[in-house]
């Protein structure tokens, strides 16, 4: 029995500022939208998701708890 490499995962993890985070944000969201690409459409989302998260604690830092006195 050979070695064999079944997992064929690909990963893009970006940076990018705000402005281009919110510009592909809209983008992905209108490619999820047109179900062009239906193969695609759980990708979309987890960018949609992972997006949104990224620039609401950008724009929206978490508050100081109580634990930071």
């Amino acid at each position: 029995m050979g070695m064999k490499n079944d997992d064929d995962t690909v990963y893009c993890d970006v940076q990018m500022p705000l402005a281009q985070g919110r510009e592909l944000l809209q983008l992905v969201s209108t490619l999820r939208d047109s179900e062009a690409h239906p193969t695609l459409d759980r990708v979309f989302e987890l960018m949609q998701d992972e997006l949104s998260t990224s620039i609401d604690i950008i724009e929206n830092p978490p508050s100081r708890g109580p634990w930071c006195k």
